[in-house]
């Protein structure tokens, strides 16, 4: 009888299994056929696949209660390993569960999980998995490794949401020189007047996209405006900073550009015959 009874369970256990899988599957292949865009379609086949692994959990739990009751009070002996790894589990639910309520990310937001960061490619009840950005690369700023989360991590750890700064961002460079003479005021004021022009031709696409971060996340950025500022360091030479606030993928080119400009004016200044030159 009790036979049968096992026999009986695990055919309706199979059953059930084969009937979510598909049932998952055609969801997924109506949706990937779908006129959606591709972000959309990512979010929704993710939003099933969740659905269905939690259906699976909660069915095979109803199916086999008798059994996991008896198999739980016979294995008493294991009982403090249980707990512990129980307790993994359940605050990886919980988390997927929290994040799920707060919506704090979703597939495709950029992140960044305590010293983790990059693109969500995918979110489940127990681990999020990220695609590694490097917080300093430019351009895609890709690194290649992926990474996988427990979800656990969201108590222990804070969230940031970056999805706004994966188009513009704040690049902030320096540029070092020994003073030999020069009025260092005067570079600031012609890498400026470079800077106004390497950023004309995205100038307006950046104040509103400025506007829109500053509104949506309440914080205040330089814009933008470009920020040239002279220090000195420990070892008396010149520090000349710039901030600027441009598209990810031209940070590198604006950097270079204006090291150029920079060390050209420097050159000139610094060159036999010149004013500086004049005054030693």
């Amino acid at each position: 009888m009790l036979q049968q009874l096992l026999d009986n369970k695990l055919i309706i256990t199979l059953s059930f299994v084969a009937v979510i899988l598909l049932l998952r599957w055609l969801i997924s292949f109506a949706i990937s056929r779908s006129s959606w865009a591709k972000p959309d379609k990512r979010r929704r086949i993710n939003t099933v696949h969740n659905f269905g692994n939690l259906l699976l959990v909660i069915g095979l739990i109803s199916i086999w209660i008798a059994e996991l009751r008896e198999f739980a009070l016979s294995i008493a002996a294991f009982s403090v390993a249980i707990v512990i790894a129980l307790r993994e589990f359940v605050q990886c639910f919980v988390g997927g569960v929290f994040q799920a309520g707060m919506r704090s990310f979703t597939v495709g937001d950029w992140v960044k999980i305590g010293d983790e960061f990059g693109e969500v490619i995918d979110s489940d009840w127990l681990s999020t998995t990220l695609l590694e950005i490097d917080p300093h690369g430019l351009g895609n700023g890709y690194t290649g490794t992926t990474l996988y989360i427990p979800n656990s991590a969201f108590f222990t750890k804070p969230i940031k949401n970056l999805n706004f700064m994966r188009r513009y961002i704040e690049h902030t460079f320096s540029i070092v020189r020994e003073s030999k003479g020069i009025n260092p005021f005067e570079a600031k004021k012609f890498v400026a007047e470079r800077l106004r022009e390497h950023c004309e031709f995205f100038r307006e696409v950046a104040e509103r996209y400025c506007s829109l971060i500053e509104h949506r996340m309440g914080v205040e950025l330089s814009g933008p405006d470009a920020k040239v500022s002279i220090t000195t360091n420990e070892l008396g030479h010149d520090v000349l900073t710039v901030t600027v606030f441009c598209p990810r993928e031209e940070a590198t080119n604006i950097e270079q550009l204006v090291t150029e400009d920079f060390y050209n004016f420097w050159y000139e200044k610094t060159a036999p015959g010149s004013d500086a030159d004049a005054d030693k």
